[in-house]
């Protein structure tokens, strides 16, 4: 087996370059600013739909109360079910405006958020002032860590937001620095209710995907990409396809490109065991057929890992 402590593709980058005060200040703009956005509408919401060109029954314009329901529909008199969550009040009156036109020629419709429905979601580790947030509207991850008051001094900058669905726990980790700098504004991910990121120290590299106990683990030692899976209980003998493992490392611009280890190989010298450095993810993908027979049977928590950071 042969040990490969660096690549020629892999720069080593430094990860203390940007303070985590410095980079606080930074979240804390693009949180401002996602906060000055117009607010989405949610499900639970109430809403009062007014339809100027249907009179009452006292001659006023009628008015709906109508709450949005936890698929983001409403339920309106004439046109039916219309999608309204994760759009604003005056996208929903277009929208409405549009569907309404087959029975009204130019219809005059206003939207009002009259109740907004608050959800939970907990943030926890290493930022100043962790717990359980009480959310209103659109929220993304940014704006909850700066809500907390920001990174402490020695956290991590790759996080995990946690999902509990009804079947299914999704758990996706996020690079923080990708989403400050401009590289991956999309995995600054919208909060749902019950959601849990969580913040580690720094130091650690991330084990993801069809492992026994899949997260962050501390960099104590030199540890190879085998021994690093090995911590996280290794790959799962049923769904993992071990010879199409990912080491994923952060180049010096930023991004972050890939490196195959090819876990079942490595004990005939078929593959190299690189390193691990620190912010180093470690990806251990589901096989082809495992995957389906998962789907068949649906009795398996599903990892979800967004590779685009």
């Amino acid at each position: 087996m042969h040990r490969a402590r660096d690549s020629e593709s892999f720069a080593h980058v430094d990860s203390t370059k940007t303070t985590n005060e410095d980079f606080n200040a930074t979240i804390a703009g693009i949180a401002a600013n996602e906060a000055d956005l117009e607010y989405r509408i949610g499900a639970e919401d109430l809403l009062k739909v007014t339809l100027f060109d249907i009179e009452a029954g006292d001659g006023d314009p009628q008015e709906i109360m109508v709450r949005v329901a936890s698929t983001g529909d409403v339920t309106l008199p004439y046109v039916g079910t219309v999608q309204a969550a994760a759009i604003t009040p005056l996208e929903l009156e277009q929208r409405l405006i549009k569907v309404y036109r087959k029975y009204i020629r130019d219809p005059q419709i206003a939207v009002l958020v009259e109740e907004y429905q608050s959800f939970r979601v907990s943030v926890v580790g290493y930022v100043n002032d962790p717990g359980v947030l009480e959310l209103r509207g659109r929220k993304t991850v940014l704006e909850a860590i700066a809500m907390t008051g920001g990174l402490t001094d020695v956290a991590g900058k790759s996080v995990r937001l946690t999902r509990r669905g009804t079947d299914k726990t999704e758990s996706v980790l996020i690079d923080l620095d990708a989403i400050a700098e401009g590289l991956n504004p999309d995995a600054n991910m919208v909060l749902l209710p019950g959601d849990v990121v969580s913040v580690p120290k720094a130091g650690m590299f991330y084990v993801e995907g069809v492992v026994a106990n899949p997260g962050a683990y501390p960099l104590l030692d030199d540890t190879t990409v085998s021994e690093a899976v090995a911590t996280a209980g290794g790959p799962d003998r049923t769904l993992a396809n071990a010879s199409g493992t990912l080491l994923y490392r952060k180049r010096e611009d930023g991004k972050r490109e890939a490196i195959s280890v090819n876990l079942a190989s490595l004990k005939n010298g078929g593959s190299e065991d690189f390193y691990v450095q620190e912010n180093d993810v470690i990806v251990v993908p589901v096989s082809g057929p495992a995957l389906f027979l998962d789907r068949v049977t649906a009795g398996i928590l599903r990892i979800g890992f967004n590779s685009n950071f």
